[in-house]
C-alpha cells in the first residue's frame, strides 16, 4: 500500500518505520486495530498508562494557570504526588513564558512534519527551550540522540517556530531540548545549530524519502522489537507479551503507548 498524498508525518510514525515498516504500515496506513496487550502485566501496564495521563494533565493544568496547591490538593496517587513534587522543584527555574501542549507542522521536502511538544519556554536571554515530561526511567544519552523525537522536535521548531520569536524564524543555535524524567528528576539535553539542524533534515528527508516510495513494508529483522508490539501475533512473531518489568528496566521504549509516557498517548493523531 503506497503513502496518501495527505499523509503527514510525526515523531511516532517516523520512530515506528525505523523500528519496523510492517508496524507503521499496520498502524498508519491501513489503521489496523489489534487486540495483543503491549505487556504480560496488562493490569499494571494500565495503571501506569492511567498515572502517565494523570500526570500530564496535572503539568498542562498547572502551565495554564491553574495553581500548585489546587492541584496537589486532587492528588491521591503517592507515586504521581512524588513525581509532582520533583516536577515543582524543577520547573521553578523556567520563565513564565510558555508554551504548552503546543502543535506545528513545518514542510520538509514536498510534505509536511509535525511535532506536538509538552512545552516550549522562551528563556530570557532569547532562546527558546523544549521540555518532554516522560514518567519512566532515565534513557542513556546514546539511545535518545538516536530517537526520532530529537530530530524532529527541534527541527519543527526552528521551520515553523517563528511565530513564538516576533514573527523571525529561530536560530538553531538558540534551540535546546530536555527530556525530564520524573522518577529521578533526572534531565538528558541536546543542543541545535545550523549543521546539526542540516544534518537532520538530511537523514529525515532520507527516511521519508524511502517510505514515500514503497508499495511494500517487510517485517524488521530485529526480533527483540516484536516484543512488546502489539502487532506481534498478527505478524507470528509470538504471542507472549513481554515482562513489564523487562520493559522499565530496558529504560528504551518511549513511544506509541510504552513506558516512557509522553503527549503523544494522550490524544492520539488521526492522519
Amino acid at each position: 500500500m503506497s503513502l496518501p498524498e495527505e499523509f503527514v508525518f510525526s515523531q511516532s510514525a517516523l520512530q515506528d518505520y525505523v523500528d519496523c515498516p510492517r508496524r507503521f504500515e499496520l498502524r498508519y496506513l491501513l489503521d489496523v486495530r489489534w487486540p495483543a496487550l503491549e505487556t504480560a502485566s496488562a493490569l499494571e501496564h494500565e495503571t501506569h498508562m492511567l498515572k502517565g495521563q494523570e500526570f500530564h494533565r496535572l503539568l498542562h493544568q498547572h502551565a495554564v494557570g491553574i495553581p500548585a496547591q489546587t492541584l496537589e490538593a486532587t492528588l491521591c496517587d503517592d507515586e504521581i504526588r512524588v513525581w509532582w513534587e520533583q516536577y515543582l522543584h524543577w520547573q521553578a527555574a523556567l520563565p513564565a513564558k510558555r508554551f504548552p501542549e503546543l502543535t506545528l507542522t513545518a514542510p520538509i521536502g514536498e510534505t509536511l512534519l509535525m511535532a506536538k511538544y509538552d512545552l516550549v519556554t522562551r528563556m530570557p536571554d532569547g532562546s527558546f527551550l523544549i521540555v518532554d515530561w516522560k514518567t519512566g526511567k532515565a534513557q542513556r544519552r546514546g539511545l535518545l540522540a538516536m530517537r526520532m523525537q530529537t530530530l524532529v522536535y527541534p527541527y519543527v521548531l526552528a521551520r515553523a517556530g517563528g511565530w513564538l520569536n516576533d514573527n523571525k524564524p529561530i536560530p538553531p543555535e538558540q534551540i535546546k531540548m530536555v527530556y525530564w524524567f520524573a522518577e529521578a528528576s533526572e534531565t538528558v539535553e541536546f543542543s541545535s545549530n545550523a549543521e546539526k539542524l542540516r544534518i537532520d533534515e538530511d537523514q529525515l528527508m532520507s527516511i521519508i524519502g524511502e517510505i514515500s516510495a514503497r508499495f511494500e513494508f517487510p517485517l524488521t529483522h530485529e526480533l527483540r522489537q516484536c516484543r512488546f508490539c502489539p502487532y506481534r501475533s498478527l505478524c507470528e512473531r509470538g504471542e507472549r507479551a513481554g515482562d513489564l518489568q523487562e520493559l522499565i528496566a530496558d529504560g528504551e521504549e518511549d513511544d506509541s503507548g510504552k513506558i516512557n509516557f509522553d503527549l503523544d498517548d494522550i490524544e492520539e493523531v488521526s492522519f
